[in-house]
């Protein structure tokens, strides 16, 4: 028995024994808990989800999880019965079913289901405080997990700060801005959001990404007539919503504030503080970039040899590069002068690369990119992260109405940062009707 579905036979009753709900919480809180050290369970602990609101969103992406939100919540007593009568048996023993994956959307509506099974607050924090306890005890987590506006988090590795204002966040941000480092910020709307791209989000996509990234260069030749290299043509399907292995940050403050308060306006947002040193940033036309930029034209399975060949402790320079000859010829396509030479270590590694001011959008939202390497690690962008005193700063904002009408002050909102005229277009709409 693995050891998720270990943790929940061990502690959950019945209704926890379902293999859907063990996959949900290893989604939503802790996969996250684990590689980040904390996450918000505010939403579900206070009951801020609108029951009305879950069912139609679940039920416009035809969810077969839509229908735990067509009826009255369960008690705690008769929930498993609940679920079975609608899914049918499905017990945690196995592990066939454990990896199937589960959206992120579902994920959220499932865990909240269960919680709503419960009373009141009261006994849903009763119940997280018990859930961690026993996430300590199986992995071996030896320091002290902290709660705050019910966002748990492990003290040793977290610091965690909430703010309300623009005003606070400047403040705090301008206190260590002066440590050296190029600052780099990212905005979630959810916390509980992995630091990672839209590629990597979902095993499927990341499968695909050859087809995702070929299919739309034969599908819409004329777009792309202008774009030269690898990383110009990712940067345009980001643009148009391709998940891509591009990361999207922001050297404005502002801006990311904007991202992490537009939307799922019952949990806190977050502003992720990326902190990075020189070697780590690249520009356009760095070759490392084009070596990554590359990455989709090759399948998964392509991608995952190269990937092991990088790894292999045991495998020389030369013999890697000949391994990657594929790689190094496609990127020689793109540069002619590129030396045939690929260190292990970049194809690895991600980069934060500066965009070109070649559009609209990323000029008014002052964009940059993570540009991601192959590493399987789910965590591995986490080191980008700011420290201070080798623990990681975690700034949480609330009131994300107040701070929005805030930043119009600033002109940032949704037509400023999205200037194609279908988005102002739209906001308008909103803003007058």
């Amino acid at each position: 028995m693995g050891a998720i579905a270990f943790f929940f036979y061990y502690f959950f009753d019945e209704l926890y024994y379902i293999k859907d709900i063990q996959q949900a919480f290893k989604n939503v809180c802790l996969d996250k808990m684990l590689s980040d050290g904390y996450f918000d369970m505010s939403v579900y602990i206070y009951g801020r989800i609108r029951k009305e609101d879950m069912c139609a969103r679940l039920s416009a992406r035809k969810s077969i999880y839509a229908v735990l939100y067509k009826e009255a919540y369960p008690k705690k007593d008769n929930a498993s019965s609940a679920w079975t009568g609608h899914f049918g048996e499905q017990t945690g023993t196995s592990n066939n079913r454990i990896n199937t994956e589960l959206t992120y959307e579902d994920s959220v509506a499932i865990v909240n289901w269960v919680y709503r099974t419960m009373k009141n607050a009261e006994e849903r924090t009763q119940f997280t405080l018990e859930l961690f306890e026993h996430i300590k005890e199986l992995y071996g987590i030896r320091n002290r997990i902290k709660s705050a506006q019910g966002v748990f988090y492990n003290s040793a590795k977290v610091d965690l700060h909430f703010f309300s204002s623009i005003s606070s966040v400047s403040r705090f941000v301008a206190s260590i801005s002066d440590k050296g480092d190029t600052l780099f910020f990212r905005g979630h709307a959810d916390p509980n959001y992995t630091l990672r791209p839209s590629i990597m989000r979902s095993k499927k996509l990341q499968k695909n990404e050859s087809k995702l990234y070929n299919d739309l260069l034969i599908e819409c030749p004329d777009d792309f007539e202008k774009c030269h290299t690898h990383l110009e043509k990712l940067v345009k399907m980001q643009h148009y919503g391709l998940p891509t292995r591009l990361l999207d940050i922001t050297r404005n403050l502002l801006v990311a504030l904007y991202f992490a308060c537009e939307s799922h306006q019952d949990s806190f947002g977050e502003i992720i503080l990326i902190s990075a040193k020189p070697q780590e940033i690249k520009y356009p036309q760095s070759d490392t970039v084009s070596i990554l930029a590359s990455l989709p034209a090759f399948s998964y399975d392509k991608q995952q040899e190269f990937r092991h060949l990088a790894e292999d402790p045991r495998m020389g320079n030369d013999a890697f590069n000949k391994g990657v000859a594929r790689l190094i010829h496609e990127v020689r396509l793109e540069k002619p002068a590129f030396q045939s030479e690929i260190n292990k270590e970049d194809l690895l590694t991600s980069y934060i690369v500066y965009a070109l001011k070649n559009n609209n959008r990323i000029v008014k939202q002052d964009g940059a990119f993570i540009l991601c390497g192959l590493s399987d690690d789910i965590g591995a962008l986490e080191s980008f992260r700011y420290k201070d005193k080798r623990k990681k700063t975690v700034v949480l904002v609330d009131k994300k109405k107040k701070i929005l009408e805030e930043l119009k002050a600033y002109s940032i909102n949704r037509a400023s940062l999205f200037p194609e005229i279908e988005c102002v277009a739209e906001y308008l709409k909103g803003l007058y009707s």
